[in-house]
C-alpha cells in the first residue's frame, strides 16, 4: 500500500542542492509547490544566490514516478535543445537522479522567468475582457505554430525523441506507441476502450504535412505570460516528435476562449499549411485517450507504487469510466460527425466541418 505520509522538499535540503549545482552559498527564503502538478512536483524557490535575489524553479519526479511515460531526463532534453530558440524556455541548469537530495528521485533544475501562469481579466465578460481572450488566443498559436515549423533536426531532437519515417506515418506511429503502453500498464481490461481503439484505427489521417516537435501539454495554464506574451513555454514532459494538429488539441480549451474557427484559421496562416476536419477531429478523440493512459496507467500506477495523493487513483480510476460515456456514442460514426456532437458550439465556428471529409 502506498505510504501516505507527505514527502515534500524542505527548505534546508533545497538550499544545500542549490549551493551544490550553483558552486555558491544559496538562502531558500520562500519555498512553494506548484499546483496541481499531477505529471511531476513543480517547486518555485525565492532564493539568495551570494546575497542576491534569484529566482529558481526544481522540477521533481513525484514519489512513485511521474505522470506520463516519459522520463526526466526526456523533458530535461528537450530544455537543453530549445533554449536559445526562437521557442522561449526558462534557462536550463542541470538535470540529476540517483543522488541524496530528493530521497534519489531525478529532477531537474531552471530559472524562474519573471511572468505568470494566470493571465488577469481573462474570464472578464467586458470589451476588454473579449480583446483580452482573442489575443491571448492568437499568441498561443502563433506560438504553436513557431515550435511546429522549427528545424527539429538542426537542434538534435532525433537523438533522442523517435521520428516516424514519414509525415503520412506521423498518427500511425503515435498510435502504435500509445496504444501499447495502455496494453501494457492498463488497471482492466476495458472493452469499451478496446472498441474505441479499432474505430480510431480504422480512422487514422494520412494527410500530416510534416513532422514537428510536439509540445504535448499545452494552454493557459502551462506557459509563463507577462504583457500578453508567452514569454517561457513550460512543462515538456509530453513532447514527441509528430503532427503539430496534436497541441491544437490537448490545448485545454485555450483555443475556445475566443472564437475556435479563427483560431484555426490563424494557425494555420503562421505554419504555412491547413488543417483538416478529419486530421483535427481524429487528435482531438486522440488526446481523450492519451489522457486516460496517462490517468489510469501512470497516475494510478504512480500511486501504487508509493505516490501519497489520493486523487490519483481517484484520477486513474473513475476518470475512465467519464471517458467511457462519453466515447460510447461515437463508436461507428464519422470522426468529424462524432466530433461536432461532443464539442458542439466550439466546433461550430470552424466552417470547414461542415465540409466534405477526406
Amino acid at each position: 500500500m502506498p505510504d501516505l505520509h507527505p514527502r515534500g522538499l524542505q527548505p534546508d535540503a533545497v538550499a544545500a542542492c542549490l549551493s551544490r549545482g550553483l558552486g555558491a552559498p544559496v538562502a531558500v527564503r520562500a519555498l512553494r509547490q506548484t499546483f496541481p502538478g499531477a505529471s511531476r512536483e513543480t517547486w518555485l524557490v525565492d532564493a539568495e544566490v551570494s546575497g542576491r535575489p534569484e529566482g529558481l524553479v526544481v522540477r521533481v519526479d513525484c514519489p512513485g514516478g511521474p505522470g506520463v511515460p516519459q522520463d526526466m531526463k526526456h523533458e530535461w532534453q528537450v530544455y537543453e535543445r530549445l533554449w536559445k530558440s526562437e521557442i522561449p524556455v526558462a534557462e536550463p541548469l542541470w538535470y540529476a537522479d540517483g543522488i541524496e537530495f530528493a530521497e534519489g528521485r531525478p529532477h531537474m533544475v531552471r530559472r524562474l522567468v519573471d511572468g505568470s501562469t494566470h493571465i488577469a481579466g481573462l474570464t472578464d465578460q467586458t470589451d476588454d475582457g473579449k480583446r483580452l481572450r482573442r489575443a491571448v488566443v492568437f499568441e498561443h498559436v502563433e506560438k504553436l505554430a513557431a515550435l511546429h515549423r522549427m528545424d527539429w533536426q538542426a537542434r538534435g531532437f532525433g537523438d533522442f525523441i523517435d521520428a516516424p519515417a514519414t509525415p503520412a506515418q506521423s498518427l500511425r506511429t503515435e498510435f502504435d506507441i500509445w496504444k501499447k503502453l495502455w496494453i501494457a500498464g492498463r488497471s482492466e481490461p476495458f472493452p469499451l476502450i478496446t472498441e474505441v481503439l479499432y474505430w480510431l484505427e480504422e480512422n487514422l489521417p494520412t494527410d500530416t504535412p510534416m513532422i514537428s516537435l510536439v509540445k504535448g501539454n499545452n494552454g493557459v495554464g502551462e506557459e509563463i505570460w507577462r504583457d500578453r506574451k508567452i514569454v517561457a513555454m513550460s512543462d515538456w514532459e509530453l513532447a514527441s516528435l509528430g503532427d503539430g494538429a496534436l497541441d491544437l488539441a490537448f490545448s485545454q480549451g485555450t483555443l475556445a476562449l475566443d472564437n475556435f474557427g479563427d483560431a484555426i484559421r490563424h494557425y494555420e496562416q503562421c505554419v504555412g499549411h491547413e488543417v483538416s476536419p478529419h486530421r483535427l477531429a481524429f487528435c482531438m478523440f486522440w488526446i481523450m485517450f492519451k489522457a486516460l493512459c496517462c490517468l489510469n496507467v501512470y497516475m494510478l500506477g504512480g500511486w501504487l507504487r508509493g505516490n501519497p495523493r489520493l486523487n490519483r487513483p481517484a484520477f486513474g480510476l473513475v476518470s475512465v469510466k467519464s471517458y467511457e460515456r462519453r466515447l460510447a456514442g461515437c463508436l461507428g460514426k464519422d470522426l468529424v460527425d462524432a466530433w461536432r456532437e461532443i464539442a458542439g458550439d466550439q466546433v461550430s465556428t470552424y466552417a470547414r466541418f461542415g465540409e466534405s471529409k477526406k
